[in-house]
């Protein structure tokens, strides 16, 4: 149980990280964003291993569908509102998608190119 929460503390850290940066220098860009991206670059550099976090990490990935329920739900309740813009509505969503699957494949590749590399 120890270890879960520190588990989380090192990300919530990143997470507090990523939104002082952003508000303290104005960015367009998200703090849970710059916080993702902090934690990507600290496991890439090795200052966070990835047993530090896998835990946490796993257990959010195995709840992560409960996350897309309120968002769904929402939808149906505005469903007049988005049934005039639906083919806007999709055409986000689909070009989201694409970026967030090409994103997730070009640093997942990264990292275990990273991983080989170390382990030769």
């Amino acid at each position: 149980m120890l270890r879960f929460i520190g588990q989380f503390v090192i990300i919530l850290a990143t997470l507090a990280a990523g939104n002082a940066l952003s508000s303290f220098f104005h960015l367009p860009v998200p703090g849970s964003i710059l916080g993702m991206f902090l934690l990507f670059l600290g496991l890439l550099t090795g200052v966070v291993k990835l047993r530090w976090v896998e835990g946490v990490a796993n257990s959010h990935l195995r709840h992560m569908t409960l996350l897309f329920i309120p968002p769904v739900v929402g939808l149906f309740l505005n469903w007049g509102a988005v049934h005039i813009q639906l083919w806007k509505v999709l055409l986000v969503l689909s070009l989201s998608s694409l970026c967030i699957l090409l994103g997730t494949g070009y640093s997942v590749e990264l990292y275990e190119k990273r991983k080989r590399r170390r382990n030769e």
